[in-house]
């Protein structure tokens, strides 16, 4: 949201706080594996409209995650978090990322990831790299009853592609927290997918993670008050401009 390039031009220091929702991100991926694996959309919406035997049929289909493949594609701060998490629920985990995989992930090129896993989560960053990482191609790798994930970004996945995906059964479902569009346009063709799982780019935010990120923030500027650098500065290179901004008459 914050243009680096003219930031750093201009002397001005931009920091962030990795890692300050990874939890709160995590536990959501949690929430929508398991409410996507117990059906809970239509359990809920059946059993208001229909009653308790019309809730009660879907347990039938309903399913255990513990003992399934979950990967994680980037496994940053987010990823090794709903590892750790995952990891409880007895779960395998895979994960594929540009960099080295970190120790507790079983590493695998993304087409071997997403052909294997049970539930596919994408927490990478959104780049020239990244951007329709998932399209019509690589959504036919994954088994039919998978699900995907998105708590990256909506431009990670190529929302046509998934679209007609969901529809044809081509996965099984999906959740969805990020979109190439925010907010998510009334009429967008998700909203008539009942085996999606939507919600307004609210994975990160908790009351813990929110305390968090605002104390990382007043940290980092007290830092910069005292004269240093902010411990987690992402342009190095605005800071000869900014001391020249700053220093004694």
């Amino acid at each position: 949201m914050i243009p680096i390039p003219q930031a750093t031009a201009a002397g001005v220091l931009v920091a962030n706080l990795p890692g300050a929702n990874a939890q709160s991100v995590a536990e959501y991926v949690l929430f929508a594996l398991l409410a996507l694996s117990r059906r809970f959309r239509a359990i809920d919406g059946d059993l208001r409209a229909h009653g308790w035997a019309a809730g009660r049929a879907h347990a039938d289909s309903a399913q255990e995650i513990a003992g399934r493949t979950i990967g994680i594609v980037g496994p940053g701060a987010v990823g090794r978090a709903i590892r750790d998490l995952a990891t409880a629920f007895g779960l395998r985990v895979l994960a594929s990322g540009r960099q080295s995989v970190p120790l507790g992930f079983e590493p695998r090129p993304l087409a071997a990831l997403l052909a294997e896993s049970d539930f596919v989560v994408l927490c990478c960053p959104l780049t020239d790299a990244t951007r329709n990482l998932i399209g019509a191609a690589e959504l036919a790798r994954m088994q039919p009853h998978a699900v995907l994930i998105n708590v990256a970004r909506g431009a990670v996945v190529d929302e046509a592609a998934l679209v007609a995906a969901l529809r044809t059964g081509k996965i099984s479902g999906a959740a969805l927290d990020v979109f190439a569009t925010q907010p998510l346009p009334p009429d967008h063709a998700l909203f008539g997918l009942p085996n999606v799982l939507l919600t307004p780019h609210l994975a990160g935010i908790t009351e813990a993670s929110m305390r968090r990120m605002g104390l990382g923030a007043v940290a980092e500027v007290v830092r910069v008050l005292a004269g240093e650098a902010p411990r987690h500065l992402v342009n190095p290179d605005a800071l000869p401009r900014f001391r020249a901004r700053f220093a004694p008459a």
